[in-house]
């Protein structure tokens, strides 16, 4: 049985903190913004009805994604076979990997990257990680990739905009992995849940628009990221008809089906108005900037990040690394993750802006301060 899921492990750290007299500057990864009346409104009429179980989802939320991706992407969609509704992109991901991965397969995850571990462990697979630099700017190491595919190898997993680098693939990237993938009859299966959180740089293309092995490509996507949806559990998975059917297979032997509720409201969020999220969207670059300029002003190594939510910062120059240079950060007020979580060196950590401008320049100035005065210190954990 694999461990805990770090970032879920660390946040309850945190709260004991909390809870114990700690002050912490507050941050977060994902909006935290009141559902809108339309929204509401939609999931109160479902709350007073009763649904035929539809175990690949709502065809009207499916209709809806379909259409968005066809807008959005120009990505021929047909929501009757090719989309199948979870709890979630991790719910997706962890079905997917469970329904086309035989024990004793390895997967290759370039990292740092979001927590797959556990997944692929509890899908029988055996992760093998090929890690990037700040050197290389977190971009995929493509010469490694490569070099590491065995018989044994079956799937490639991106996380595609990363976290928590932030790196967002070129399209010549995500060629040159379907190119190995096709080559070696390997599944690609992409978590691409921060579509809208690309600030600049080559911008977030989808792997599904590419082209390459239908079969074999998978994508996962939440709507927690990209709609505040964090409370209702919804996501999407995304392949070919033939695919998506044994992945709908792992997933009513996993929890029959999703609830009717949170897809109505899902719906609501995809087709109604947008203006609600805006606001949150429109001033992350701004906070992103505040956040990544005190570091640079203070000397800590730091890759201006694409996208996301995150900075992935070098904190090596307080001589801590993993649980401690998390508790020391803590013990002053800083929620940072260790990097070691992602499967990236241990002396990075990712620090959150998800928070008011005046937090996130309190952040940038207790880090810089930090890492002017600390001193190598014995683990407290």
């Amino acid at each position: 049985m694999p461990n805990r899921l770090p970032a879920l492990a660390f946040a309850e750290h945190v709260a004991l903190s909390v809870s114990t007299g700690s002050a912490v500057i507050p941050v977060r990864g994902v909006p935290v913004v009141p559902m809108p009346q339309h929204v509401v409104e939609a999931a109160t009429d479902a709350a007073g009805r009763v649904f035929a179980r539809r175990t690949r989802g709502a065809l009207d939320l499916r209709e809806a994604i379909s259409a968005t991706l066809t807008r959005q992407h120009d990505i021929a969609v047909d929501p009757d076979t090719d989309l199948l509704i979870t709890h979630g992109a991790q719910h997706g991901m962890s079905i997917a990997l469970r329904a086309l991965l035989q024990a004793g397969d390895e997967v290759i995850i370039p990292s740092p990257t979001y927590f797959f571990d556990g997944m692929i462990r509890m899908a029988g697979a055996i992760p093998r990680y090929v890690c990037s630099t700040a050197r290389m700017g977190w971009r995929l190491d493509l010469e490694r990739i490569a070099a590491d595919i065995t018989d044994r190898t079956a799937a490639i997993v991106l996380c595609n905009p990363n976290n928590p680098t932030g790196n967002v693939p070129t399209e010549q990237e995500l060629r040159e992995v379907l190119a190995l993938a096709d080559k070696h009859g390997l599944i690609v299966f992409a978590d691409e849940s921060y579509e809208r959180y690309v600030h600049d740089g080559p911008g977030y293309i989808p792997v599904q628009a590419l082209g390459g092995e239908h079969d074999r490509l998978v994508t996962v996507t939440s709507l927690s990221k990209n709609y505040a949806f964090s409370s209702w559990r919804i996501g999407y998975v995304h392949s070919s008809s033939a695919t998506i059917d044994k992945i709908h297979a792992a997933l009513e032997w996993d929890v029959i089906n999703i609830g009717d509720v949170p897809q109505a409201a899902a719906t609501a969020v995809l087709t109604g108005p947008q203006q609600w999220l805006d606001v949150e969207f429109a001033t992350m670059k701004g906070r992103r900037d505040e956040l990544h300029g005190a570091l640079t002003a203070a000397g800590v190594p730091t890759v201006l990040p694409h996208a996301g939510i995150f900075l992935f910062a070098d904190l090596s120059a307080t001589g801590r690394r993993g649980e401690d240079l998390e508790d020391f950060l803590l013990d002053s007020g800083v929620v940072a993750l260790s990097g070691g979580g992602f499967f990236g060196p241990d002396t990075h950590v990712r620090l959150l802006y998800g928070a008011s401008l005046s937090d996130v320049r309190a952040l940038g100035e207790r880090v810089a301060e930090l890492v002017s005065t600390s001193r190598p210190a014995a683990p407290t954990r």
